[in-house]
């Protein structure tokens, strides 16, 4: 912790932003927030990007409450860190869009795939409505190394197309952007205890606050990261390099999203995955 150093964390990220040119004049970014440390960090880091270049663009932090289990501590924890980073805040709640996540838990298919579903729909539903121009989430190296290995080892070889710190957005779907792509967890909890910034200690997955059981290989595949680090020099950063590379072939043969013939919003199938989730919901 003594050897951090939260300006080169910042210039890293600032670098990111820059190189791949994730902010630009007129930009309206919304970026989600789950009260945890890394989009708490995205959040603050790009709002003193924008600050410091003084760029014309407009940054939104929102929030989707998944349920009423939801302790009120995360919504003030997520006050708290769009006050420090001086940006507006809007909260939605997922039961106004017909939802219930604690049934969504009975159903038989996995938790995580579910939640995954709903929040990257309702993310992009929201964010465009309200006339943003970018999306942005927390998610850093780590994760998509993770998202990589798994995706690998499950044949979804298609999905590694959208593992880029800019992921440039297809009809209904925005553009997304990743500012700590290059970053990782440990340095994101450092900037935040360095600078006092406020997020929530626990897990912020829901099922934590519903004492459920959580997948503790999430955290298996994390340890291992931070093992290879520890012998190869620059691990993480040559392996993201190559992620990137990968996805600019894949994307070579992608095309542009189909609209869900119920709802309308991008799917790569006649019914989205948040529609086919919804039946089964309501069965």
């Amino acid at each position: 912790m003594n050897s951090f150093n939260p300006e080169s964390y910042k210039k890293k990220i600032y670098k990111i932003i820059s190189k791949y040119k994730l902010v630009q004049e007129n930009d309206k970014i919304f970026i989600g927030l789950s009260g945890g440390k890394d989009s708490g960090c995205a959040c603050f880091v790009l709002s003193e990007y924008i600050r410091e270049k003084k760029l014309k663009c407009e940054l939104v932090a929102f929030y989707i409450k998944l349920g009423d289990f939801i302790p009120e501590r995360v919504i003030e924890t997520i006050k708290k860190q769009t006050e420090v980073a001086q940006i507006p805040l809007k909260i939605y709640d997922i039961k106004d869009f017909g939802i219930s996540y604690k049934k969504i838990g009975t159903l038989n298919r996995p938790i995580c795939s579910s939640c995954g579903t709903i929040k990257r729909y309702l993310m992009n539903k929201i964010a465009r409505e309200e006339g943003a121009t970018k999306l942005c989430t927390g998610h850093h190296g780590d994760d998509f190394i993770v998202f990589f290995m798994k995706n690998i080892l499950g044949k979804n070889i298609e999905w590694i197309s959208k593992f880029t710190p800019l992921l440039e957005g297809k009809g209904k779907q925005l553009t997304r952007i990743r500012p700590l792509f290059f970053g990782n967890g440990e340095d994101n909890k450092n900037f935040c205890d360095f600078i006092n910034f406020p997020y929530i200690q626990e897990d912020v997955c829901p099922h934590f606050f519903l004492k459920q059981k959580i997948d503790k290989r999430r955290e298996k595949w994390y340890e291992v990261i931070r093992e290879i680090s520890k012998w190869q020099p620059n691990f993480r950063e040559y392996f993201l390099e190559g992620i990137i590379e990968i996805a600019k072939i894949l994307s070579l043969n992608q095309k542009e999203p189909l609209e869900c013939k119920i709802c309308g919003e991008p799917t790569n199938k006649e019914i989205c995955s948040f529609c086919r989730l919804l039946k089964f919901h309501k069965d």
